[in-house]
This record gives structure tokens, C-alpha cells and sequence, in this order.
């Protein structure tokens, strides 16, 4: 969790069931009865998710949610509307006004957890995009990569997510040191795209935190390139099956792990130390080498 969750609900019973529930999963809460009590706690504590029913005493959800969305800050922050109103006319107009998630009363606890849960990854996203606008390198032109280094990199399963906007611009800054071309991906790992695997490696090796657990994946292959721009955004695409194979490889890494493929370790002039690690063939067919970190 980035931040905490501002629930705006007038009925005690149910602001008071979700304050618990989201409590027990250590997601810290501030509720607010209407309208009026949510614009204070929105301009006081800055919320990262918002949960917002759509019938209040002094004014209409819908109208209020517009309003935030036409603010400077108003899409820094994830909207899940809960509410009565099952009506897909009313749901429709709900995620057009600017909802990012729609959840119909009566919900399951476990199915309203895991599209919070989704809320978090998104605005872990629009982060991502917004330090792209502030610190990527000059784009690339559009169009087909064939050789490129590319790195995947994953943050540890069991951290903080609190912790991870700083590690992440830890990383950003790092890599960008050597002119990587970076997105963020949806779980608050990052993918980059270098000139080579060398250079992909040296960055690695220059922007790692100390004691980092982050995963990571060098790899090399075709990579397909695409943009577009907008003020103050830079959101692109990196395509092809070389960038799959990457982000399949992380998945199933250990925390702190750090693995070359073998395409990528045989097109490097030194190679690093490095050991093979058997799973990678017997999970996705690619043969990879685990890179011993103390490597000089």
C-alpha cells in the first residue's frame, strides 16, 4: 500500500465493515460521512484509493468525483465505487465520470480486497508514468529492435509496497545513467530496453540498491518499439516474444536472484561468474545462468 484509503460512505454500519476489513489486511483507513468531510481528509492526508458510494447526505458522488478528476492532482489517486446502484446505465456513467472500478452491494469481502488490491497496482502505475515524464531519456524512434539487452526487474514479493515508489525511482535514475529506455510494469517492476546486453549488465551492476531482493533478468532479442505522447506523460510499448520470455523468467525467480539467459550470456565478450540454473530450461525451455553478485 502506497498510501492510505479514504472510504466515503454515510451509512456507520458499512463504513464500519469496510474500515475492518481493511484494517485486518494492515491497509491503514480514514473514513468520511459525506461530502464535505471528504474533500477535508482528500486535501489533508492526499489518499492513494479512494472508496466511494455514490449516495450521500449533502451531494451526488458522481458530481463530487468529476470534480476531483478535473483537479491538477485528481488522477494521482485510484476511485472504486461501491454502491447500491446496479443499474448498467448507472455503472456506465460511474467508470465514464472517471471511476477506475465499479463493485455493486451487497460484495464479497474477498472479491472487494482484490480490486483494491488492483486499484494499488494502478496507481503504482500512473507513479511510474508520471517519474517517465520527469526522467526518461529522449525516445527512441519508433520501430523494430533486433539485438537489443533487455533487463526485467521485480521487486521482492513480501515488501512493503510503501517502500516501493523510492525503490523504484532508485532504479529509474540508475538505469537511466546509461541511457536504458524504461517502463514500468502493472506489479511495480520496471522493463528496460539497452543497446546491448553489455550495457544492459553494466547498468544492473551501477543502479543496484544495497541489499536489494530484486529480481532481475537479462536478456537479448527483438524488440519491437512504440510511443505516444502527451503533456507531461510518455506512455510506449516494448513488443515481441524476447520481451515474454523475459517477464516469464522473473516470475519465477527468488527474491535477489539475478539470471542472464543463455542467448545473452553467450553474446556478452566476458561473460560474468556466473552458475546454471536448471529450472529456467525446465520451466520455459530457455537455458539461464544465475550471476554471482560479487562479481568485480
Amino acid at each position: 500500500m502506497i498510501g492510505p484509503v479514504l472510504i466515503v460512505e454515510d451509512q456507520p454500519a458499512e463504513a464500519q465493515a469496510l474500515y475492518e476489513l481493511l484494517s485486518w489486511s494492515r491497509r491503514p483507513a480514514v473514513v468520511a460521512p459525506d461530502l464535505r468531510t471528504a474533500r477535508q481528509r482528500l486535501l489533508e492526508l492526499r489518499p492513494t484509493v479512494i472508496i466511494l458510494d455514490l449516495n450521500l447526505p449533502d451531494g451526488d458522488g458522481l458530481t463530487w468525483l468529476r470534480e476531483l478528476r478535473a483537479r491538477s492532482f485528481g488522477w494521482s489517486m485510484t476511485v472504486l465505487v461501491v454502491s447500491g446502484r446496479t443499474d448498467p446505465d448507472h455503472i456506465a456513467e460511474a467508470l465514464l465520470a472517471g471511476a477506475d472500478d465499479y463493485v455493486t452491494k451487497p460484495y464479497a469481502p474477498q472479491e472487494l480486497m482484490a480490486r483494491i488490491a488492483v486499484a494499488e497496482r494502478l496507481v503504482a502505475l500512473r507513479a511510474g508514468f508520471r517519474w517517465l515524464a520527469a526522467f526518461r531519456p529522449p525516445l527512441p524512434a519508433h520501430g523494430r529492435y533486433p539485438s537489443a539487452g533487455i533487463l526485467v526487474l521485480r521487486p521482492p514479493a513480501s515488501g512493503s509496497s510503501q517502500h516501493l515508489l523510492p525503490e523504484w525511482a532508485h532504479w529509474a535514475r540508475g538505469l537511466r545513467q546509461e541511457n536504458g529506455l524504461l517502463l514500468p510494469i502493472p506489479d511495480g517492476g520496471l522493463l528496460a530496453l539497452f543497446p546491448s546486453v553489455a550495457r544492459a549488465l553494466d547498468a544492473l551492476r551501477h543502479a543496484d540498491p544495497e541489499t536489494s531482493l530484486w529480481r532481475a533478468v537479462l536478456h537479448i532479442g527483438s524488440v519491437s518499439v512504440g510511443w505516444l505522447e502527451g503533456p507531461g506523460l510518455a506512455a510506449g510499448g516494448m513488443f515481441g516474444e524476447a520481451v515474454e520470455e523475459a517477464i516469464r523468467l522473473a516470475y519465477l525467480l527468488p527474491a535477489g536472484m539475478w539470471l542472464i539467459t543463455d542467448p545473452a550470456y553467450t553474446a556478452l565478450p566476458t561473460p560474468p561468474p556466473a552458475r546454471l540454473w536448471p529450472p529456467a530450461a525446465e520451466l520455459t525451455g530457455l537455458p539461464a545462468w544465475e550471476i554471482q553478485k560479487s562479481y568485480g
